[in-house]
């Protein structure tokens, strides 16, 4: 059996799923619009590994479809199972619903999507992606993670946590179970792996409910200066995200939107489906801050 890993060599979840891939002697194989021209350590992984087998993939080009069952994986092994993430273009489930029923003519069993808290069956987007997997009857799973812990560490919150000292949203005091990466993978890595087909959804959060306050303290707390949290308003935080912080209109938009969502309490939320799956407790923010101080230093 082999791994489609859609994405790239770019995504934080693929990356990890192909370091647990390694590890368990599973090929794999990533598919990007970069494909080929992947240098091989911006894969690298936490094994030390570099090698990362990849092919020219477009979601928009139905003639890339081909690339990924033409390449030739050790042993003979066939792609018998997708990681899918959601591209950025405008309806995006048509080109991963027709994608779904040219890998399943060629093989593949299993697909997993990587969605969000907000997915629903049947629901815009991914919710799509979702009723039809239920429909066709493939083997499927749905990762709907929290807010990834992450987003502390790069895009444009590292650049006010480290040039401000401050953490601005509009979700007021309402409580997110941020959850770090490294473990959103190791959840979809189980479910693409485990003998029994999933065929369910999988909300992914961390192990603690915490405000956007309780994140600005603990990172002040290891950092060794205040950190702020600065709450707006939905219309000052969209004007905030395109104008000062330059940000595309329609991501901003869609920021806030996710924003205004966990203001009212869509994040707040806990289960064990981390420890279930991976076998693990997930990280903490503590030790996650830990780990990457420097970055906002």
């Amino acid at each position: 059996m082999a791994i489609l890993l859609t994405g790239g060599a770019y995504a934080k979840t693929s990356q990890r799923i192909a370091t647990l891939c390694r590890q368990a002697k599973i090929p794999f194989l990533f598919a990007s619009r970069r494909g080929d021209s992947v240098p091989a350590a911006d894969a690298k992984d936490p094994t030390g590994a570099t090698d990362a087998p990849a092919v020219r993939f477009d979601w928009t080009d139905a003639d890339s479809y081909a690339n990924p069952f033409a390449h030739a994986f050790p042993n003979g092994d066939a792609i018998r199972a997708v990681y899918m993430i959601m591209p950025r273009v405008p309806e995006p489930d048509k080109y991963i619903n027709a994608f779904i029923d040219y890998a399943a003519a060629r093989g593949a069993k299993r697909f997993v999507l990587m969605a969000g808290t907000s997915a629903s069956l049947g629901g815009p987007g991914p919710g799509k992606v979702w009723q039809h997997m239920v429909e066709k009857g493939v083997e499927w799973a749905v990762c709907r993670p929290t807010w990834f812990m992450d987003n502390l560490s790069d895009g444009f919150h590292l650049k006010t946590i480290r040039e401000e000292n401050t953490i601005y949203s509009c979700v007021g005091e309402a409580k997110v179970p941020f959850v770090n990466s490294l473990d959103v993978g190791g959840v979809a890595y189980a479910a693409l792996t485990q003998p029994e087909p999933p065929n369910k959804d999988f909300r992914i959060v961390g192990p603690a409910l915490l405000t956007h306050d309780d994140v600005a303290a603990r990172l002040g707390n290891v950092l060794g200066r205040p950190i702020r949290h600065v709450n707006m308003s939905p219309e000052e935080r969209l004007e905030h995200m395109t104008n000062t912080l330059k940000l595309p209109a329609q991501y901003a938009g869609f920021m806030v939107s996710l924003e205004k969502l966990a203001a009212g309490g869509a994040e707040d939320y806990m289960d064990d489906t981390v420890e279930k799956l991976t076998g693990r407790k997930p990280v903490d923010l503590d030790s996650f801050i830990k780990e990457r101080k420097e970055l906002w230093q």
